[in-house]
């Protein structure tokens, strides 16, 4: 498990700083938790958006940050179990942002945005 202390200043200082831009600006309906002692493993909750299947639940996801973030997107992941086709049988995200189309400039926020528009 990573900690802070072992974490590339590069990484961490933007991981801080994203975090506090977006706590500035924060996405609807999600809920971020940051453990302070792994910034690179941040959770956060999406309440089900309103005229969807999902409505009125409540989905736990985590994003894990590896040493070359932001050359290489985060890797995301549904915690709580769910049907969806760009979701596979061990949670993780599969959506284009994540994978072939990650640029390095991409903000927490949008992220966390693209995971409650899955």
């Amino acid at each position: 498990m990573a900690t802070n202390e072992n974490i590339s200043s590069s990484v961490l200082n933007r991981l801080i700083k994203e975090v506090k831009d977006y706590t500035k600006q924060p996405v609807s309906d999600v809920t971020l938790q940051v453990n302070e002692e792994n910034v690179t493993d941040l959770r956060a909750e999406i309440s089900g958006p309103a005229e969807t299947p999902f409505h009125g639940g409540v989905f736990k996801i985590k994003l894990v940050f590896g040493p070359d973030f932001p050359s290489a997107p985060p890797k995301g992941f549904f915690i709580t179990p769910i049907f969806h086709p760009n979701i596979a049988k061990n949670g993780e995200i599969c959506v284009n942002t994540l994978k072939k189309d990650w640029k390095s400039d991409c903000k927490l926020g949008h992220i966390l945005m693209v995971c409650v528009e899955t």
